[in-house]
């Protein structure tokens, strides 16, 4: 289970240290596996434990390709994903395409979302989060699911 913010560091090869708290579930729960792709409506990236991949792929591939919208989508998210295994030190080398898709140089923020992880550029997550703060003080609607998990 991945929860929490991490900042962190992408160093000059393009390689980024998986945080202890991540890399041990990923180490013992997916081989130290990861898959990473685009997020196909923010410019950030997800990083999945393969098992949970597996899913996700299973899933896209299921969805009717006859439709475009979709055929767009497997193009985005599954023409993109690059399976990646953690090194010694629990690092993987993030691939060029994707690191220029999120705009990916040297600071950057990991985002917990439960089952993946988001990989953000630093100054893109502070830019989107105020813009989400902001969103969400003026949204009832948000403000009424919210008051229904008891936050």
């Amino acid at each position: 289970m991945f929860r929490g913010i991490s900042n962190i560091s992408i160093d000059p090869k393009g390689r980024l240290a998986m945080p202890a708290r991540y890399r041990d579930d990923i180490a013992e729960n997916a081989a130290g596996q990861v898959v990473i792709t685009v997020d196909h409506t923010d410019k950030c990236l997800l990083i999945y434990p393969i098992y949970q991949w597996l899913k996700i792929e299973k899933t896209l591939m299921s969805l009717p390709n006859m439709n475009r919208r979709v055929r767009n989508m497997q193009r985005l998210i599954l023409g993109h994903a690059a399976e990646l295994e953690l090194d010694a030190q629990g690092r993987v080398l993030l691939p060029a395409p994707l690191r220029e898709y999120a705009n990916l140089d040297k600071r950057a923020v990991l985002v917990g979302q439960a089952n993946k992880l988001e990989l953000w550029d630093a100054d893109t997550w502070e830019a989107a989060r105020e813009s989400w703060l902001l969103e969400a003080q003026d949204d009832a609607e948000a403000t009424e699911i919210l008051n229904q998990v008891s936050l």
